[in-house]
């Protein structure tokens, strides 16, 4: 389903000052662009993507995927099959034995709003108090606050509502959205990473395409309707982009103005987020989408970005309509400038040029010490390739300069070598936000294999670089 497109100016945005905000996102040393979508009145005015990144491709976008499982409980609600009131125990009451009496006063919308009572996350307390089922641990954690009271961003009692939505429905989240929600909306290719059989993570493990996240992000601006037909239950949505709970505890300027069903509010409208920069912000004011993809942290400094340099340039709130005469040649040149961007290379990070032929070929071990990606055992560099050895796998890395897609996993790779002979590959896993640096030592013999944002492993990306994909289904 292709989505309506349009010019900047057309749309009412001044070109120059949307050409400035890519320009100072791609300057900004904490973000790493991935892929930038901006709706506007209905219409996508600009869609890029930083080589190797690419269109249609399906990756990891963490807890952006809270917001998919918002969607899921608004139809659950809509539906009659529960309420926001609910207590939780009347879903679940063969997991709340012996359970206090705070967690037992815990109601759905105290799931939904990250308002449960307790003071920080619980993810690995419920884990520790049952690895085999974190939602029984989760119900033995007692709230150092009342439900309702208090704030804390916090995965299990989203895992909790995605086993209570399946209890319900009898299928997985997935499965929920997919006829009612996914495919009258045009989302073709959305995988969610199991927690157990028939039950998604809820929290994480969505892996979908960016144009996924702008047209759910279009669903919101629109009130839940989509070409008149009406997706989410009437009034969802204002519920779910209004603050149910204060978070003023929080110090970032855009995670401290309270937090809705599965979305935080912002300055300026409202937004679904995913660590190491995933973001669908939509802003009703001046009716645009925003859907972008990075490997960024912290993530604050490109909400500012959005405030300081895209805001001005999308002119006055107001209706629907071009408040600004269409400039041509600022459209032209914001295609331009958006054609044919890429991610910089391994010898332009690092300024090492010489020959890749001069790579000292042999076999490494990890360095002692090191806070080296413990599943890679050895590398091998041989014939044009740097060989990456885990446990029951092999990864051949095409030693290339430019980026090369790596053959069998979902990768993309450049390589730099310096004059002793080390050889640096850059491996940007690409169904993650995440980019893998590899450098080897001819001197000792030894690697080092070391992310400069340590993924979340458990969050719906595994920790065996060649099992770092989309699930099959």
């Amino acid at each position: 389903m292709t989505f309506p497109v349009s010019t900047p100016s057309a749309e009412g945005i001044d070109p120059a000052g949307l050409a400035a905000f890519v320009d100072a996102v791609e300057a900004d040393p904490g973000i790493e662009p991935h892929g930038l979508i901006i709706q506007r009145h209905g219409r996508r005015v600009l869609e890029t993507y930083w080589s190797p990144h690419r269109r249609g491709e399906v990756r990891l976008v963490y807890s952006l995927s809270k917001s998919f499982t918002g969607a899921a409980l608004a139809l659950a609600v809509g539906d009659g099959l529960l309420s926001l009131d609910d207590p939780v125990g009347e879903h679940l009451p063969d997991l709340l034995d012996g359970a206090d009496e705070r967690t037992r006063r815990m109601r759905i919308r105290h799931l939904a709003s990250m308002a449960t009572g307790h003071q920080d996350e619980t993810l690995l307390f419920a884990l520790a108090a049952d690895v085999d089922d974190p939602v029984r641990g989760f119900f033995t954690l007692r709230p150092e606050h009342e439900p309702g009271t208090w704030f804390a961003y916090n995965q299990p009692p989203v895992l909790v509502l995605s086993t209570i939505l399946h209890r319900l429905t009898g299928r997985r989240l997935v499965d929920q959205l997919r006829p009612r929600v996914l495919d009258p909306i045009g989302i073709d290719d959305l995988r969610w990473r199991r927690h157990g059989p028939g039950v998604d993570l809820g929290f994480s493990g969505v892996f979908t395409d960016l144009d996924a996240i702008a047209r759910l992000g279009q669903l919101h601006l629109d009130d839940g309707t989509w070409d008149g037909r009406r997706i989410l239950p009437d009034g969802w949505v204002a519920q779910a982009s209004r603050p149910q709970i204060t978070n003023e505890h929080r110090p970032e300027p855009d995670w401290s103005r309270g937090y809705g069903f599965q979305l935080w509010m912002c300055r300026h409208g409202y937004r679904g987020d995913g660590a190491f920069g995933q973001y669908m912000v939509v802003l009703p004011e001046h009716d645009t989408v925003i859907a972008f993809f990075s490997h960024a942290e912290p993530m604050q400094p490109f909400m500012d970005l959005i405030w300081d340099l895209l805001l001005p340039a999308l002119g006055p709130a107001g209706p629907a309509g071009p408040s600004r005469p269409v400039d041509g040649d600022g459209d032209a040149a914001v295609a331009a400038r958006t054609s044919d961007l890429r991610l910089p290379t391994a010898a332009e990070r690092t300024g090492r040029h010489h020959p890749l032929s001069a790579a000292a070929p042999g076999r490494f071990t990890r360095a002692e010490g090191a806070p080296s990606h413990l599943s890679i055992t050895a590398v091998e560099v041989a014939g044009g390739h740097l060989v990456l050895h885990e446990d029951g796998h092999t990864t051949r890395v095409p030693l290339t300069a430019a980026w090369t897609d790596v053959a069998g996993i979902p990768a993309s790779a450049s390589a730099a070598v310096d004059g002793s002979g080390r050889v640096t590959v850059d491996l940007v896993m690409r169904a993650t936000p995440h980019r893998l640096e590899v450098v080897t030592d001819p001197a000792g013999s030894t690697f080092t294999a070391t992310w400069p944002l340590f993924p979340l492993f458990g969050a719906g990306v595994d920790g065996v670089i060649a099992r770092m994909r989309p699930p099959d289904d």
